[in-house]
């Protein structure tokens, strides 16, 4: 009897994006923060007997630790201040609110302005989500000590946190997205001069895949315009790659100008810096001029990224509040609204805990809230073993401090890795941390989590019949619309309305790309979402060099503008007229009317 091979099981994408973690080297600088920021004030506690300030401190430091993420120096600082002030004014209102009901009522109305602050970019965004956690954590707090001195304890370990980032500078790094799609080039040089063809293509696609891991996976996922550069680069490097293999398989030795643009692009990428233009080589087999024209269109793409990215930052921020973000707005206000009364009901102890899963779930511009909801269920109930565990088999005092140091250190690698690892850390970090205090309720903690989890997919799911939205395809329709009105006045010189349409404009692309981030790790339209993904940064870029041309003052000739217009309409009647046009098809179609204004 005969024995057939056993059926593949092919996972589908959205969820091995959910559940695999992303390849992010470990920034130590990081590492290093986090553990002495939140394990210091832990060993000072039971040096001086004062366990109840060490955890105020520490605590504060764990606030700052959340926000403090791989990337520019500067940056990095930046974002940990604001995540200072505002993580310590949530955490004075909470501390404030004179008992139950007055709590509650003081979290209802923190979320609204931390929900609405995911608009004013991410480094607001973080501080926003900061404010409203750390203003619930404030409830459940029940020290001895005045408001006005936890307040002060709190700050100060956030303040610690911050001078330890800043005394980093000498070991301050690029970030893990410019290195990820950096090595691509990289690995494409190292193809020219590798023994083994074989090994040095498996390398390549190494490099591909990670670097597509750390631009789109991810649960906690956040969208930049630096990582939206990149991602374009990312996706035009296919054609460098290409040419690279053809040439690589044919046996041909490129050109010392051909790798030294290569490294140049792997250093750009890298560092931000500018890039000289290259022009290919006139001369030369078929397959070098494909590789050197490659080189140069990605080098100018690299050029026209910069260029767009320094005019918008000059245009001003894109605060502006659409219906997508009055409905996140009301999600996350009627979920702690259902979080805080069950606990007022029930009159669970320290029920403070249902509605901060609540508020870091529902955390604005940070990705799938589906992904995230199941991965801090599961995430928690690892990190309740994983602490119950070590408090079976660990003596109190000391020896939990050495623990406690570690897992802060795993905090800033499981943040960026990995949600679910992330939920895991963070919980087993807070029920050691509060059983250093004897507030150690571990079964009640992951009892709460799992409420405030199943909150937020009724509510949800009950939104979300409520605003469907239109499809992706009326909404990209939509978008390409308002983006065609936006190019007609700028390239024409109209200055009176152009501010409003384009803040209009900016307004209707973030909704529509909050609810491709929903979708990029959801059961059902992951892939779509993910083929549509680069349209809507190519129309952010269409904007962006209008607004250039606006700017400076340039205006196109008529002929140029009206030709460019009946384009993009014509788009646009394609996208209403159902499947004549894909996400391939509009990408292409919008480079074309992009790489036209930027040549004008």
């Amino acid at each position: 009897m005969s024995t057939g091979a056993l059926p593949r099981i092919e996972v589908p994408a959205w969820l091995r994006r959910m559940l695999r973690p992303v390849a992010i080297p470990t920034d130590w600088t990081r590492v290093s923060a986090a553990a002495i920021g939140i394990g210091l004030p832990q060993v000072l506690g039971l040096l001086i007997g004062r366990g109840d300030i060490a955890m105020l401190v520490s605590i504060g430091a764990l606030c700052a630790s959340f926000s403090d993420v791989t990337g520019s120096y500067g940056y990095r600082l930046r974002r940990l201040s604001v995540a200072a002030v505002l993580g310590a004014a949530g955490f004075a209102a909470g501390v404030a609110a004179p008992g139950p009901w007055w709590a509650a009522a003081v979290v209802l109305l923190v979320a609204v302005p931390s929900a609405l602050s995911s608009k004013l970019g991410e480094l607001w965004s973080s501080g926003g989500a900061h404010m409203l956690t750390f203003c619930i954590v404030a409830t459940g707090d029940h020290s001895a000590l005045p408001p006005v001195e936890q307040v002060g304890w709190f700050l100060a370990g956030e303040v610690l946190l911050l001078v330890l980032a800043a005394a980093t500078w000498p070991l301050r790094r690029a970030a893990p997205a410019r290195g990820a799609v950096a090595d691509i080039f990289v690995a494409v040089r190292r193809m020219f001069d590798a023994d083994s063809t074989i090994a040095a293509r498996q390398q390549l696609t190494r490099s591909l895949d990670t670097a597509h891991d750390v631009l789109l996976g991810g649960a906690s996922m956040s969208r930049s315009r630096v990582r939206d550069r990149l991602y374009l680069i990312y996706q035009r490097s296919n054609s460098v790659v290409e040419a690279a293999v053809s040439v690589a398989h044919a046996g041909i030795t490129p050109p010392q100008r051909t790798r030294d643009a290569l490294d140049a692009l792997a250093h750009a990428t890298r560092t931000g810096e500018a890039l000289p233009p290259y022009r290919p080589a006139d001369s030369g087999s078929p397959l070098l001029r494909a590789l050197d024209e490659s080189i140069a269109e990605l080098t100018e793409t690299v050029s026209q990224g910069r260029r767009a990215q320094g005019i918008a930052r000059r245009a001003g921020p894109r605060l502006s509040f659409g219906s997508t973000v009055w409905w996140q707005t009301l999600r996350m206000v009627l979920c702690l609204a259902a979080a805080e009364g069950i606990g007022l009901l029930f009159g669970l102890d320290q029920a403070y805990w249902i509605a901060m899963t609540t508020a870091l779930v529902l955390r604005p511009n940070s990705g799938s809230v589906f992904a995230r909801t199941v991965l801090r269920a599961l995430g928690s109930i690892l990190g309740v073993a994983v602490a119950v565990g070590l408090l079976a088999l660990v003596p109190a005092g000391w020896w939990t401090v050495l623990f406690i140091v570690l897992l802060a250190g795993k905090l800033p690698t499981a943040l960026s890795r990995h949600y679910g690892l992330f939920s895991a850390v963070i919980t087993a970090l807070v029920l050691l941390l509060m059983s250093q205090e004897r507030l150690y309720y571990p079964q009640a903690r992951l009892v709460d989590t799992l409420i405030g989890c199943a909150i937020v997919l009724v509510v949800g799911f009950l939104l979300r019949q409520v605003h469907a939205g239109p499809s992706l395809r009326d909404g990209f329709a939509d978008a390409v619309e308002s983006v065609t009105d936006y190019v007609s006045r700028s390239l024409a010189g109209a200055e009176q309305g152009r501010s409003a349409l384009r803040r209009r404009t900016y307004r209707q692309l973030a909704e529509l790309r909050s609810r491709l981030q929903q979708r990029l790790m959801s059961p059902h339209g992951a892939s779509e979402a993910e083929a549509w993904w680069p349209a809507i940064i190519l129309l952010e870029r269409v904007i962006d060099a209008a607004t250039e041309q606006a700017v400076r003052g340039d205006t196109d000739d008529q002929q140029h503008t009206q030709l460019l217009v009946s384009t993009m309409r014509t788009i646009n009647r394609r996208l209403r007229a159902g499947s004549e046009v894909g996400p391939d098809d509009l990408r292409a179609e919008l480079e074309a009317v992009y790489r036209r204004i930027t040549e004008a």
